[in-house]
């Protein structure tokens, strides 16, 4: 890579790498006084609209009074998904998501956080909350053992019955039904009154859950391998970060109101999403506190049940890679879910295309890596060539560029526009060295995307001590910070790819070509090692390409005199 396209990338990196740590830090969560959240909750109960006069009795605490009487499981299958439930809070104990004949464990114990209380489990729990104490402290319903009852080839129904102060009573319901050959199973959640007064919800509305976590299990202290809650509200696409940042939410419990259309957990390669159908939500409330979970509560809203009736809230929930097609066949509104840039998608989806095919025959994501560098190098070279005969005429209208600008010093305007007619007589476009090699951005772009989100480039190895190219090639931690080789290899050779090509003599930009590869040391240090392997085989072959021209130079030289 020349010169000019080395410092246009490094300042866009600079720049990105920056804004990373602003806006998207590695969560570092705060606390808030009990106080500050009993006064919200408060306010929220106090603006809420009354309970219609025709409840003669409101849900508030109520108790299970009819369950099962031992803990049992049961096991669904389908081409997609092996699940376990367990009738211990009705949720999933064990889901494993079946990708290209793997089944990949989505259910983990391991987290970057400590469960504490009954509300943060290491299940996919999809719960129902009446009020928001419940949703942050837990409600009966968490750990009570439900009555089980497979009422099909993949479907199962949970259901128990709690009674509140006045005696009323309530049945939950819920079910889970798997499809063959569908990325996504069904949740139904049913309440119904089965007592003889009407009942009213609190704030006349439900919150209904997604889980806390989700896997594959991986180092979750590495940036790259964070996990997240997202919610698509009011037609834009959320994150639900716990702390850290400038311009974050000091509130570690997020409340919003608006148009929901799902909600969910995001991992490195995996998303959960719930969808309502038939329905929208009305809201979230999304749990930041510290050593909580990622789960966001999506508010329903419910009226008045009659004795003798029941509301029954439907949802898809989609489980697997961040696939756009497989969201968009599950529900439309799932489209922006993957959160991939539209420009870099295609070229993302045709790159991994590439290597996949490439891997067919090396067997190696790292090898089909090299190869993928030599065949972009090769389709790239006129631009390549192009780029360094601009750089090479530049080179040689300095000495004239000077003396316009030593000229004119005093008349910047007049100065610049004799430099532009020197270009245009010399037919020099000033920008032909950088404009056509920038083109190579989208594929640094796009690869990085790849080696970010791809589920197939995860745990791939290559050689030697690099056994993951989707994480950085660490050989040792000392005192916390990673020794990484890749990186050291990549300056070197960035460095001297640059001292071989011909750039401009001005002291600044000898002063940041300089510098850039060790800015590039410090922005790549913990980047994926298969994007590294990239750059340094970019580099490699330009520093071939370089020395061919120059012994061509010397040839030509020796043969003129």
């Amino acid at each position: 890579m020349d010169k000019r396209f080395a410092l246009a990338l490094g300042l866009s990196l600079l720049v990105w790498f920056v804004w990373m740590l602003i806006f998207n830090p590695v969560p570092q969560r705060q606390h808030v006084a009990v106080q500050q959240e009993q006064k919200a909750e408060q306010k929220q109960k106090q603006d809420a609209a009354p309970l219609p006069a025709s409840a003669s009795a409101a849900i508030a605490n109520p108790l299970v009074q009819q369950s099962a009487r031992e803990e049992s499981e049961i096991i669904l299958a389908t081409n997609k998904y092996n699940v376990k439930l367990t009738n211990r809070g009705a949720r999933i104990k064990n889901l494993q998501y079946v990708y290209n004949g793997k089944k990949i464990e989505l259910v983990v114990e391991k987290k970057d956080f400590s469960p504490t209380g009954i509300a943060a489990k290491s299940d996919f729990d999809f719960q129902v909350y009446l009020t928001e104490s419940e949703f942050l402290e837990g409600s009966p319903l968490d750990n009570a053992l439900w009555n089980l009852e497979k009422i099909g080839e993949n479907r199962v129904r949970f259901n128990l019955i709690l009674q509140n102060q006045t005696g009323e009573r309530i049945m939950y319901e819920r079910s889970y039904i798997f499809t063959e050959g569908k990325n996504y199973f069904e949740l139904q959640q049913t309440l119904k009154n089965i007592g003889k007064a009407p009942l009213a919800f609190p704030d006349n509305r439900l919150i209904m859950t997604t889980p806390d976590f989700l896997g594959p299990t991986m180092d979750f202290d590495n940036r790259y391998n964070l996990v997240e809650s997202i919610y698509f509200i009011n037609d834009s696409f959320e994150t639900g970060r716990q702390g850290g940042g400038i311009f974050s939410d000091e509130q570690t419990v997020h409340r919003e109101t608006g148009v929901t259309k799902w909600a969910g957990v995001r991992s490195r390669y995996f998303l959960l999403l719930m969808a309502p159908q038939g329905f929208t939500g009305t809201g979230i409330i999304h749990d930041g506190r510290k050593n909580h979970g990622k789960r966001v509560g999506i508010q329903v809203p419910a009226g008045v049940l009659q004795p003798g009736e029941s509301t029954t809230k439907v949802f898809k929930v989609y489980v697997g890679e961040k696939d756009k097609q497989k969201l968009v066949e599950v529900d439309e509104s799932l489209r922006d879910a993957a959160d991939i840039n539209v420009l870099i998608e295609p070229i993302r989806d045709f790159l991994v295309w590439c290597l996949m095919k490439i891997n067919l025959l090396f067997g190696n994501f790292g090898w089909s890596l090299v190869i993928f560098s030599l065949l972009t190098k090769i389709v790239l070279m006129p631009l390549t060539i192009k780029s360094t005969e601009s750089m090479k005429r530049m080179q040689e209208l300095s000495p004239k560029v000077k003396e316009i600008q030593t000229k004119y010093k005093d008349k910047p305007d007049q100065m610049n526009k004799k430099i532009m007619e020197l270009y245009k007589k010399e037919k020099v476009n000033p920008l032909g060295g950088c404009l056509p090699l920038l083109l190579q951005l989208p594929f640094f772009f796009a690869l990085y995307s790849a080696l970010i989100n791809s589920i197939d480039l995860w745990k791939a190895p290559f050689i030697l001590w690099i056994s993951d190219l989707s994480l950085p090639d660490t050989v040792a931690t000392i005192s916390g910070f990673n020794i990484n080789i890749l990186p050291i290899i990549m300056t070197a050779t960035t460095y001297l790819q640059q001292k071989m090509t011909p750039g401009s003599d001005s002291a600044q930009q000898q002063m940041m070509i300089k510098m850039m590869p060790f800015i590039f040391l410090f922005i790549f240090w913990n980047m994926p090692s298969g994007l590294i392997i990239y750059w340094i085989m970019q580099n490699v072959l330009q520093i071939l390409h370089q020395l061919y021209i120059n012994q061509r130079a010397k040839k030509a030289t020796e043969g003129g005199a």
